[in-house]
């Protein structure tokens, strides 16, 4: 412990910061958090497994048969009108799952079982995962993956200005990305100096935002100046005022949801792919909703899953917890069953409050009537949501250090697990339908099954035993 200061310094030294934080913005782990090596396995299993649950989803979305099956009509559902019904090409590259850990017994006793509660389809914090496992002396499997996945060609991180907190994490990814012998650029749809415009007036970046509640100590509004003392200025996408007609063979990570983007921004991506590009998560609208969870239920969406890999479909009926579209025919079921489901905005609400537990709400934490309001309110909403059985994520105590370089403990704190997950398109051979897992990163939050990185949330990487 009493070499930490230079575990928080190696963090630093990346670039990360969020808003107007330099730096780390949690509460760093005093240690890594262990797992067992199974663990590893099990995420590259799921990982293929959830990557063909969106391939047959795509497959079977406005066919014939996905017509009969209720595939495609379930997809529609509540989006708003607003919402372009865009199905650009490609597949699904990469991901995040929010996983919640959970024990369960078996016969050679008890087993880490991952249910995934989220298929994050436009993920932040790329960096910030980066910067954890430089921080703590760990592999950088996350760069390192990206890095193979790339193959020469540049990243492009293309993001909504609602969403433009994570820039700094978004840069260091970038300068990490180079340290590899690879490229990342980030280009915003509002220009650089229009966003840090408005963070000096105090129109953006104001608290409380996600994960900050208010201005801490050396709160930094110089954005300009702070990506020139980082060396990040490099890593933006020149002459962002226009985005540019053509990217080439690009890799583009699309960096917020359909509700985020101006339609003619959508468009151009769609351009962008015709003319080589390639999208780590496809200018599809039903990637961005829950709901396609849901279609796990479906028998024609699991009989074609199992055709191609009868294991995957145990997997994902394993790692996925129930998930149904809200409507008014499961009230009898959710009512009497309140303490099993939670119910949460699917997508598309033009608020944000459809990531990062905003909308969640527990029936069991709520009253029977608080929960049949809940259930009528969530209903009537002119956007989807979903009901998903609540999948409880184990409890821990945990050591952290504070600014100050302090040891506390935040004691019986609520877990959950990310992994960012790409494809292996590098191969040829039998390996390409395995899956790259990296990052891996735990947050630990107290009080609340609402876990999300915040000021005061302990976040460490994750190490395999």
């Amino acid at each position: 412990m009493a070499n930490f200061s230079h575990v928080r310094q190696r963090m630093n030294a990346t670039g990360i910061g969020f808003a107007g934080i330099d730096g780390v913005w949690w509460l760093p782990a005093v240690e890594p958090f262990p797992l067992p090596a199974y663990v590893a396995d099990d995420l590259a299993q799921i990982g293929q497994a959830i990557f063909l649950l969106f391939d047959t989803v795509i497959a079977l979305y406005g066919t014939l048969a996905g017509e009969a099956c209720g595939l495609t009509q379930l997809l529609k559902a509540k989006v708003p009108p607003h919402i372009p019904l865009l199905m650009g090409g490609g597949r699904v590259e990469g991901v995040r799952p929010d996983f919640q850990l959970q024990l369960r017994s078996t016969n050679a006793g008890q087993r880490y079982q991952l249910v995934a509660t989220e298929l994050e389809i436009c993920p932040a914090t790329q960096g910030f995962a980066h910067a954890m496992q430089v921080g703590y002396g760990l592999r950088t499997d996350l760069v390192e993956h990206f890095a193979r996945y790339l193959a020469g060609r540049t990243l492009l991180f293309v993001g909504t200005h609602q969403w433009s907190e994570f820039l700094f994490e978004q840069l260091a990814f970038c300068r990490a990305l180079e340290q590899f012998g690879a490229k990342g650029r980030v280009l915003y749809d509002q220009p650089i100096a229009t966003i840090a415009d408005g963070v000096r007036t105090g129109t953006r970046w104001q608290p409380p935002i996600f994960g900050i509640k208010t201005k801490p100590v050396g709160w930094n509004d110089d954005v300009l100046g702070r990506l020139q003392r980082q060396g990040l200025a490099a890593y933006l996408w020149p002459n962002d005022d226009n985005w540019p007609k053509d990217v080439g063979d690009a890799v583009v990570f699309r960096f917020g949801y359909f509700d985020c983007f101006a339609p003619d921004a959508l468009h151009r991506l769609l351009a962008w792919e015709a003319q080589g590009a390639t999208l780590l998560n496809p200018t599809m609208f039903i990637l961005d909703s829950k709901v396609i969870m849901a279609a796990l239920q479906l028998p024609a969406v699991r009989e074609q899953i199992r055709e191609v890999n009868a294991s995957a479909l145990a997997v994902l009926d394993q790692c996925i917890p129930e998930t149904h579209l809200l409507h008014s025919e499961l009230f009898k079921q959710l009512l009497s069953e309140k303490d099993d489901w939670v119910l949460k905005f699917a997508g598309f609400d033009s608020g944000n409050q459809a990531w990062g537990g905003r909308s969640l709400q527990i029936g069991a934490r709520q009253s029977a009537e608080a929960w049949r309001q809940s259930l009528q309110q969530y209903a009537a909403l002119p956007w989807p949501v979903v009901a998903q059985r609540a999948a409880p994520s184990i409890q821990v105590d945990i050591a952290y250090s504070d600014a100050q370089e302090k040891v506390g403990w935040l004691r019986q704190g609520t877990t959950r697990l990310r992994s960012f997950m790409l494809r292996n398109g590098t191969s040829q051979s039998s390996a390409e339908r395995k899956v790259l897992v990296g990052g891996s990163h735990i947050t630990v939050s107290g009080g609340t099954m609402q876990v999300s990185e915040s000021t005061d949330a302990v976040q460490a990487p994750v190490t395999y035993l």
